[in-house]
């Protein structure tokens, strides 16, 4: 007599042949599910993005947010270093002016001296990229800048952004550059003022 015990392994075994012995594709597979991968942090402990651009009356202007995605504070002061690509992410021939209020008068405002940045993990800070679309130099076709190699100041490392469209500079063959101003937003903790974004236009 085939104890309980026994009967049990014996139930087991059997189920597992039979699983075994299924035809390829007789069971179904579950769903397959995909996880969105989070961003990564690059080792300097910041990501750079930049913002959509404004347009008005062939004046243009983009935010470039320089993010701490890392743990410790980050501290960044001056001007964005900025390279300009064309689309094979060579070298354009542009000039770049770090005051955005030659550019135009509308800026002025972001023409203040630089001052230091302390980002805590999480904060944010942006400079100003400032042009304009202006074409009345036919000699040479207009020119483009689809992305920009950012470094937070000099001697850091560079990342490449790109707009959500080109920097149409038209023939006037430069942009400005704000430095950086830190961004605060929601209720502050300390006894720091709370700060919007600066605006663009």
């Amino acid at each position: 007599m085939i104890g309980p015990v026994k009967r049990l392994i014996h139930l087991v075994a059997a189920v597992t042949v039979l699983a075994g012995c299924a035809a390829p594709g007789s069971i179904p597979p579950g769903p397959a599910t995909t996880t969105p991968a989070a961003p990564t942090c690059p080792p300097e402990g910041v990501r750079m993005r930049m913002s959509d651009v404004n347009a008005a009356m062939g004046l243009r202007a983009a935010g470039i947010d320089l993010v701490n995605c890392g743990a410790r504070t980050y501290r960044v002061q001056g001007y964005p270093v900025v390279a300009p690509l064309d689309e094979d992410q060579g070298p354009v021939s542009v000039q770049v002016l770090t005051e955005v209020g030659e550019i135009t008068g509308a800026l002025k405002h972001l023409d203040v001296p630089p001052q230091p940045v302390v980002l805590q993990p999480g904060e944010s800070a942006t400079a100003v990229v400032a042009w304009r679309n202006k074409y009345d130099d036919v000699r040479n076709p207009p020119v483009e800048v689809a992305s920009l190699f950012v470094a937070p100041e000099k001697g850091r490392p560079a990342q490449l952004v790109r707009p959500d469209g080109p920097l149409d500079l038209g023939s006037t063959g430069r942009i400005g550059i704000s430095p950086w101003i830190a961004r605060k937003e929601g209720p502050s903790t300390s006894a720091e003022t709370t700060e919007p974004a600066p605006p663009l236009l």
